[in-house]
């Protein structure tokens, strides 16, 4: 067996959607020779535990859990009254904030890995961002340790569209671009959950090559859909969005077509919208801004807000779906993304509700034939398909609803996985 160091800040228990990957790759390297040691963070108190993922990780997996440091942590909670301390505040959060607010954790990542690597034979080292001060941490070990070094980037970096645009970012910007290629420059690979991330960093980096940046995409895994589906009782028709929400792409297309249709702003031949009709599952999106566009639109009798549940609890919820609902807006800016909430629906084998602009997640739907996807928020359109569903409730499935099986199999964990290990293995 071989031996990979990966550096993977979110990881089980955490049960943040960032730990999916890791975890899983962690898990099926060991059926290619692989021994894995996780250096991730101790759980924090505030946040929902995932335990009972530790205990699917096998005999090939170790995970170190070591200690950080978080002031950005402790800001973000302050509200002071006076408004310079406001402003300090404000300044101080963009601060630590560069590259992100994890930057302080990692060395205690490089000191745990040094540990590590005097104890056991590394040879090689695999960095997941975000957050991509992880990859400062991968860099430093693969420096002083000499090991091949491949750098996973689930999201861009300075690429990301999801960045402010203020002054002290833009001043920041070029600080981190500097970082990016460093960390470009030194790896062994460079990996890009997407064929457009890794085109853009192809075309914002000249000196990287095609050979070096290599797009290995998100994977699913089996679970007992069908016997969680049997389990579903009568009731309306539910739609389960799983995970949180990115407010500022604006992705709330379903809730405004919901709230047409309870005001009447039907298409001709729809009947009028009752209570009882529909049930809107939002399964572990409690931010603010969710919440007061729900309140905004008067549509608080038909969405239903859950706090985090472990895997296996919001599996059984997904599969026991009529339709799965994922969003990222229908703005350009995140045509190059393909949400990872898409692979655990296509396992639950349930028809998915997708609102994307042109890109990335919009084809990853169609070539899989595993849902229907609105480029717009033309509330009619999405108010007929859901219709159409309701109509077929309980006797077949929506004609739009038809998985390409072959296509899917592609994306499955154990075919991804495969991949990765070849990467790993001719950087040796």
């Amino acid at each position: 067996m071989k031996n990979l160091l990966m550096i993977s800040y979110p990881f089980p228990p955490n049960a943040s959607a960032g730990a999916v990957r890791s975890e899983r790759f962690s898990r099926y390297l060991g059926d290619f020779g692989w021994e894995v040691e996780v250096i991730t963070i101790k759980p924090r108190r505030d946040l929902f535990e995932d335990k009972q993922r530790l205990s699917t990780l096998g005999k090939y997996v170790k995970v170190h859990c070591t200690k950080t440091f978080d002031p950005w942590l402790w800001l973000i909670d302050k509200r002071p009254k006076n408004v310079l301390l406001r402003a300090i505040r404000s300044i101080s959060i963009e601060l630590f904030s560069f590259p992100d607010h994890m930057l302080a954790w990692v060395p205690f990542a490089v000191k745990r890995g040094l540990e590590i690597c005097k104890t056991k034979q590394v040879d090689a080292i695999y960095s997941t961002s975000p957050p991509h001060s992880s990859h400062l941490a991968a860099r430093i070990l693969s420096s002083l340790t000499h090991k091949p070094w491949v750098a996973d980037f689930r999201d861009p970096w300075t690429l990301n569209a999801y960045r402010s645009k203020d002054w002290i970012e833009s001043l920041l910007l070029k600080i981190e671009r500097s970082l990016e290629t460093g960390v470009l420059n030194r790896a062994s690979a460079v990996l890009a959950n997407t064929q457009a991330n890794r085109e853009n960093l192809l075309k914002a980096f000249p000196f990287l090559s095609k050979k070096k940046v290599i797009h290995v995409p998100n994977g699913w895994e089996e679970f007992p859909s069908k016997v969680y589906r049997a389990e579903k009782k009568e009731d309306p028709l539910t739609i389960v969005h799983a995970g949180t929400f990115y407010p500022r792409f604006k992705p709330y297309g379903l809730l405004y077509a919901l709230a047409a249709w309870r005001d009447g702003k039907r298409p001709p031949g729809i009947p009028p919208l009752k209570k009882d009709d529909i049930k809107i599952v939002l399964l572990g999106s409690r931010d603010e801004e969710t919440a007061r566009i729900i309140s905004e639109l008067n549509i608080s009798e038909f969405v239903e807000i859950r706090p985090w549940v472990a895997l296996d609890e919001a599996r059984r919820i997904m599969c026991q779906a009529d339709l799965l609902w994922a969003s990222l807006g229908t703005g350009k800016e995140s045509s190059t993304y393909i949400p990872s909430k898409l692979f655990e629906y296509i396992a639950a084998e349930r028809p998915i509700l997708g609102f994307f602009p042109e890109g990335e997640a919009e084809r990853f739907i169609k070539q899989t034939g595993t849902g229907l996807v609105f480029t717009d928020n033309d509330s009619s359109v999405v108010i007929r398909s859901i219709y159409e569903t309701m109509c077929a409730k309980g006797t077949r499935e929506p004609s739009w609803f038809k998985p390409d099986h072959k296509v899917i199999n592609v994306y499955h964990i154990t075919n991804v996985t495969v991949r990765l290990s070849l990467i790993l293995e001719n950087s040796l």
